[in-house]
C-alpha cells in the first residue's frame, strides 16, 4: 500500500515530541505506534501489537542490530573502568600538563578523534577525554559537538570501522545487480573525496575551535561554563550519571595504557582472524572482518586488562571492580533502548516509502548537475526524520549508483552524495543513534547537544551543497573541495563578525 506524504507523519511526531518535552524515548515510541496504527487501517490496538511483535522485536533480533548494542554494553563496562580504577583520571593529569588552555583541549579533542575512529568513536572519545575539558571549563555541549561532528564523519571515511564493511556491502550489492566490474572496496576509496559533508565537518571543528566561534546557544554555554564553572545547565538531564571520579583512586597512566594497549590488540587481532589476513591480505582483511565483533571483543580485552592492572598494582577489592564494570553497563542501558526506538521508527519509516516519496516528489524533471546536490539533500531530510544514517545509506545508494550509471556520472560522486546526505542529517535530528551515544559519551543534555550543534551542521552543510553543485558541473572532487572550503570560510568568517558585534566583550 502507498501511504504518500503520511510517510512523513509518523518521524515528524517523535521529532517535535523530543523537542518538546524533551523524553526521546518517548517520542520515538509515539512516533513509531502512530505510523504503526496507520498501517494497520488506523487501529490503535492492531497498531500496538504491531509495534512490539513486528517491528520493536525484530529490530533487537536483528543480528546488526543486535550486535551493536552488546557494543554499546561492552563499552560502557569499559568506559566505568577507566573512572573506577581512575585510569581516566590519570590520562587528564598527564594531559593537562600540555593541554593547560581551553584551546589546546578543544584540539587535543580534535586530534584525539583519529586514534579512537577505529572503536565506537562518540562514546569512548567524550568519555576519555571528558577529564580534561571538564578540568578546563569546556562546557559539555561543545564537547559533545566536538566528539559528533568528528565521530560518523571520521567513521564513514576509515576503512577501519564499523561504517566501511556496511557501505562496501551495499556498493557490491548495486554493483551485482547492474553486472558492473567495479570493485566495491575501489569505490569506497574514490568515494573520500567526494563525502564533502564528512571533510569539512572535520575541517569546520578545527576551524571553529580556532577562529573561536561559538554560536548562540553554544555561545552562551561556553560562557556559563567559562565565568561560573558549570558546564552544563542547571535543569539539563544528563544522558549518563554524571559522578565525577571523587570516588576514583589515584593511578599512574599505565593504567590509562594498558587498557587502552589491550582495546587496539583485541581490535586488531581479531580483524586479522576474521578478515583471514594471510589468505585476503591487509585491505582484503579489513573488508571481510567482521568489525563489530573485533570492537567488541577489545573492550572486553581493554575492561580485563584495567581491572587486573587495579588489582595488581594497587590492591583495588575485585567485588568493587566487578561493581564498577556492572555499573557502567547500566549507566548506559538506556542507549539500547534508544537505538532500538531509532531502529523500530526507521522500519516504520521505510514500510511507509519514506525514501521513495521524498525521491519521486524532490527528484523529478531535473538537470543532470543538480543530481549530486540532490541526492545530498534527499539523504539528509530522510536521515534528519528516520534518525538513522545507516537508513539513508540503504535507501540512498541503490538510488544514487542507478541514477549514476543512467546519467554518466562518477559512481564515487553519487555515493559520496549519499553518505553525506545520511551524515549530515543525523547531525541534525533529535532522533540519531550517533548523536545520542555522543551526548552520552560527553555526559550531555541530549536535546542541548542537538540545539548547539545545529548551527554548525547547517552551515557545513550550506557550503558542501555548494561544493557538490561544482561537482555536478565538473566531476572533479578537488574543485569540489575547493568550493566548499571557500564558501565555509566566507560564512564562518561573516558569523564571527556579527558575533564580535552582538558579543564584544566576548571572553577567550
Amino acid at each position: 500500500m502507498e501511504y504518500g506524504f503520511l510517510s512523513l507523519l509518523p518521524p515528524l511526531l517523535a521529532i517535535i515530541i523530543a523537542i518538546l518535552t524533551k523524553q526521546t524515548v518517548a517520542a520515538l515510541f509515539l512516533g513509531v505506534w502512530f505510523g504503526a496504527t496507520v498501517m494497520n487501517e488506523w487501529n490503535p490496538v492492531s497498531g500496538f501489537t504491531y509495534t512490539v511483535n513486528e517491528i520493536m522485536v525484530p529490530s533487537i533480533a536483528d543480528p546488526w542490530n543486535a550486535s551493536l548494542i552488546l557494543l554499546v554494553v561492552f563499552t560502557g563496562g569499559f568506559i566505568n573502568v577507566l573512572r573506577t580504577t581512575g585510569a581516566g583520571q590519570a590520562f587528564g593529569d598527564f594531559a593537562t600538563k600540555k593541554v593547560n588552555t581551553r584551546q589546546k583541549g578543544q584540539n587535543f579533542v580534535w586530534g584525539s578523534a583519529f586514534l579512537f575512529s577505529y572503536t565506537e568513536p562518540v562514546l569512548i572519545l567524550g568519555t576519555v577525554t571528558r577529564p580534561i575539558t571538564d578540568k578546563l571549563k569546556i562546557s559539555r555541549v561543545k564537547l559533545a559537538y566536538i566528539v559528533d561532528s568528528m565521530g560518523s564523519p571520521v567513521a564513514s571515511m576509515s576503512p577501519i570501522s564499523v561504517y566501511a564493511p556496511f557501505i562496501t556491502g551495499l556498493i557490491a550489492t548495486q554493483l551485482a545487480a547492474l553486472s558492473l566490474s567495479e570493485n566495491p572496496w575501489s569505490l569506497f576509496i574514490q568515494m573520500i573525496p567526494f563525502h564533502l559533508y564528512g571533510i569539512f565537518a572535520i575541517v569546520g571543528v578545527l576551524l571553529v575551535i580556532n577562529m573561536k566561534i561559538d554560536i548562540g546557544p553554544m555561545y552562551k554555554a561556553e560562557q556559563r561554563a567559562i565565568k561560573t564553572g558549570k558546564l552544563y545547565g542547571e535543569h539539563d538531564k544528563l544522558m549518563i550519571n554524571d559522578t565525577g571520579d571523587a570516588d576514583a583512586v589515584e593511578a599512574d597512566i599505565f593504567s590509562f595504557l594498558i587498557p587502552l594497549a589491550l582495546l587496539f590488540a583485541g581490535i586488531f587481532g581479531v580483524i586479522f582472524w576474521t578478515g583471514d589476513i594471510g589468505a585476503n591480505g591487509l585491505a582484503g582483511a579489513f573488508l571481510n572482518a567482521d568489525i563489530i565483533f573485533a570492537i567488541t571483543t577489545g573492550f572486553f580485552l581493554g575492561s580485563v586488562g584495567g581491572m587486573l592492572y587495579a588489582k595488581l598494582r594497587y590492591g583495588q577489592p575485585l567485588e568493587e571492580l566487578l561493581n564498577g564494570y556492572v555499573d557502567g553497563i547500566m549507566q548506559v542501558m538506556i542507549v539500547p533502548v534508544i537505538l532500538v526506538m531509532a531502529w523500530s521508527i526507521g522500519t516504520v519509516a521505510t514500510e511507509m516509502g519514506l525514501g521513495d516519496v521524498i525521491a519521486h516528489y524532490a527528484g523529478s524533471y531535473l538537470p543532470t548537475f543538480l543530481v549530486p546536490v540532490i541526492i545530498f539533500i534527499l539523504g539528509g531530510l530522510i536521515a534528519f526524520a528516520s534518525g538513522s544514517s545507516w537508513g539513508v545509506f540503504s535507501i540512498m545508494i541503490p538510488i544514487a549508483i542507478p541514477m549514476g550509471i543512467a546519467l554518466d556520472l562518477e559512481l564515487a560522486l553519487v555515493i559520496g552524495a549519499a553518505i553525506s546526505g545520511g551524515v549530515f542529517g543525523d547531525h541534525c535530528s533529535p532522533i540519531s543513534d550517533t548523536s545520542i551515544m555522543s551526548s552520552t559519551g560527553s555526559a550531555a543534555d541530549h536535546m542541548e547537544h542537538i540545539r548547539t550543534q545545529l548551527p554548525y551542521a547547517i552551515i557545513i552543510a550550506l557550503s558542501a551543497g555548494m561544493g557538490f553543485l561544482m561537482t555536478g558541473l565538473t566531476q572533479n572532487s578537488i574543485l569540489g573541495i575547493i568550493t566548499t572550503a571557500a564558501v565555509l570560510v566566507a560564512i564562518l568568517l561573516f558569523v564571527k563578525n556579527r558575533m564580535k558585534k552582538k558579543y564584544p566583550a566576548a571572553a577567550e
